[in-house]
């Protein structure tokens, strides 16, 4: 499914993540798993599971932030940010200017309607 990239950089398209970084973003789950086992085999606990799994998936956002960061500054790769092309918006900026889509008004979509449909 996903592999660790412990070598020089890989080809574009391969995941990136090492055995360190995924140990650092996923070790909230494992600490949680953990209390919540511990507290179910001693009996006592449980009501504080609840809010140690919120922590850790609070954990994973700024975690694998600070790793992507790190492996920019110190490798050089900056691929976990360069993957997402932001949308320009003309589209919509369009529909409200023409009042036309989603920004229609309403008899005149519905006069569009009708000369649309040819009745």
């Amino acid at each position: 499914m996903t592999r660790t990239f412990d070598g020089p950089p890989a080809p574009a398209g391969t995941p990136r993540g090492t055995r360190t970084d995924r140990a650092i973003v996923l070790g909230g789950f494992a600490i949680a798993a953990l209390w919540t086992a511990v507290s179910a085999a001693l009996g006592s606990g449980l009501e504080v599971s609840g809010a140690v799994w919120l922590a850790a998936a609070l954990w994973t956002v700024p975690a694998s932030l600070a790793c992507a960061l790190r492996r920019g500054l110190c490798r050089g790769d900056w691929s976990a940010f360069r993957g997402y092309t932001l949308p320009d918006g003309r589209d919509e900026w369009t529909d409200w200017a023409t009042q036309t889509g989603s920004y229609a008004w309403e008899p005149i979509a519905e006069e569009h309607e009708r000369l649309m449909r040819g009745d």
